[in-house]
């Protein structure tokens, strides 16, 4: 039977508990924007430097690139879970914009 499981499906070994991938992502996404708005002329270039500020994210965070990835790919695949998560990442938003918890850097 597990043969048959998707491996997004299995819930890895070392998954990252949905409250800190809630503070990752809060910092992935202005991340994101962030690289957007230098206007880099080359989709290569914007690539590079995103994974740069996301491995900054992860290494502060004391995660291994490989546990994040398998982490995010099994909440990717997980709906109720990520929803969750998400609306974390939105309060956590809300809250760094109107100044009521500091930004962490």
């Amino acid at each position: 039977m597990a043969a048959c499981t998707a491996p997004e499906d299995e819930r890895p070994d070392k998954l990252v508990p949905t409250d800190q991938m809630a503070d990752i992502l809060t910092e992935v996404h202005p991340a994101e924007a962030r690289v957007s708005r230098m206007a880099l002329t080359s989709i290569d270039s914007s690539n590079i430097v995103y994974k740069r500020l996301e491995n900054q994210i992860i290494k502060k965070y004391q995660l291994d690139t490989a546990v994040y990835r398998k982490s995010y790919i099994f909440y990717s695949s997980h709906p109720r879970e990520m929803e969750t998560i998400y609306q974390q990442v939105t309060k956590n938003l809300q809250n760094i914009i109107s100044g009521k918890t500091p930004k962490k850097t």
